[in-house]
């Protein structure tokens, strides 16, 4: 069994209550205070993902993602449509019917989506909610770990770190676009542009950056975070911001600004 990391745990704590913030903001979304959680609320989570990967069997992997991700999505899920089917039948003020129908709760269910759902086909379908990051993650994490895969042993470290570096920057930038063309199901846009955290997470943890950095560094760091909160709301399950790049590079800095104050 390994050893729990303790400024990682605290930091998932910190994540975790800045996502419920961030859910309760109400009309605040779109003000600085809603934009400087968004900037890292759920890119930190992907960060810490990739600073504890280990490399797994495909299918190991995807057994693990399972029990990890997709069993608590369907029981979360299972939990909505009940009580959204006890609120329907017996009206109450302390139930609400989060789905107004086992059909829309259904496929809401299957299509995983965390906010509107947009495509050229106008398929109308209702958002599930915070949990699509569960969907999304697995995702994320089946693909970078093949990537991770398909790359080892086959270059010399610098030339495998290009290459994955450019493997994941592709996927990003097509997560980018699909963000202006369609929301697709189980957020695979988003998770399509997560490579980029977790390739950031991965190689803090192989460099021993955090070690390694000066104090002056966190300082552009904390800038930068600021900068991309300022510049506008980062949407992750989409994706999508002013800037989109600006949003990436900010939602990596803030691991390096917790960090700092460890």
């Amino acid at each position: 069994m390994r050893k729990r990391i303790e400024w990682i745990d605290i930091a998932k704590g910190i994540a975790i209550l800045a996502v419920v913030v961030g859910h309760t903001l109400g009309p605040y979304n779109g003000q600085f205070f809603g934009s400087l959680i968004f900037a890292f609320h759920m890119p930190i989570f992907f960060m810490l993902s990739g600073y504890l990967y280990h490399s797994r069997p495909a299918r190991q992997e995807c057994q693990r993602g399972i029990i990890n991700l997709l069993l608590p999505y369907l029981a979360t899920a299972v939990v909505l449509l009940v009580v959204s089917a006890i609120a329907r039948l017996l009206p109450n003020p302390l139930l609400n019917a989060y789905f107004p129908s086992w059909r829309q709760g259904l496929i809401a269910t299957a299509y995983g989506a965390g906010s509107a759902v947009f495509n050229p086909w106008h398929w109308q379908v209702q958002p599930i909610g915070a949990v699509w990051f569960l969907l999304s993650m697995f995702i994320a994490l089946q693909l970078f770990n093949g990537v991770m895969l398909l790359t080892a042993r086959r270059h010399q470290r610098w030339r495998q770190a290009i290459v994955r570096g450019g493997v994941f920057a592709i996927f990003a930038i097509l997560g980018g676009w699909l963000g202006q063309v369609a929301y697709l199901p189980w957020a695979v846009n988003a998770a399509l542009l997560a490579q980029l955290f977790l390739y950031a997470g991965y190689l803090v943890k192989q460099t021993a950056l955090l070690s390694r950095i000066s104090s002056a560094w966190y300082l552009l760091f904390t800038f930068m975070w600021l900068v991309s909160a300022f510049q506008g709301y980062f949407a992750l399950t989409v994706p999508t911001s002013p800037n989109l790049l600006i949003s990436v590079m900010g939602g990596r800095c803030w691991q390096f600004v917790y960090h700092s104050r460890q």
